[in-house]
């Protein structure tokens, strides 16, 4: 089941076109994260304050559809597209209010040790909170 997070376009998301910057699609995405994270019981800042491990970015990739405009609402539809033994894929589609998509994205996060830098195992909790938003198969 999706994960849905709405956040308006703000004008110093935008470039000089009135248009979102490329690289600023990807706050969309984190922020929807965040989100996701925090719906499951899992919010981002008590992940990082359990030094248990953290999540960075391994791989990202966006696709863009129409121009996000200021002033536009837009949904991200958060799926968790695959959970491996260290590493979660996560799939970002984003509309606006009629419903019209604007761009796809999806990252892949990798869980690091945060003392030895290292891959790690996901934790079972997170693996679990995860597994809510999963794509059905």
């Amino acid at each position: 089941m999706a994960f849905e997070h709405k956040r308006r376009v703000r004008f110093q998301d935008t470039d000089p076109a009135g248009i979102v910057f490329f690289a600023n699609i990807f706050i969309y995405c984190h922020e929807a994260f965040e989100e996701l994270l925090r719906d499951v019981g899992m919010p981002l800042e008590t992940i990082i304050a359990s030094r248990e491990q953290v999540l960075p970015l391994a791989h990202a990739e966006a696709d863009f559809k129409k121009p996000f405009r200021v002033g536009v609402l837009v949904t991200t539809r958060v799926t968790v597209a695959e959970i491996g033994e260290r590493s979660f894929r996560l799939e970002f589609d984003m509309a606006d209010e009629k419903g019209q998509k604007l761009a796809q994205a999806a990252t892949v996060h990798v869980a690091v040790d945060p003392g030895s830098g290292r891959s790690t195992a996901l934790s079972p909790r997170l693996r679990e909170a995860l597994s809510r938003h999963q794509a059905a198969r």
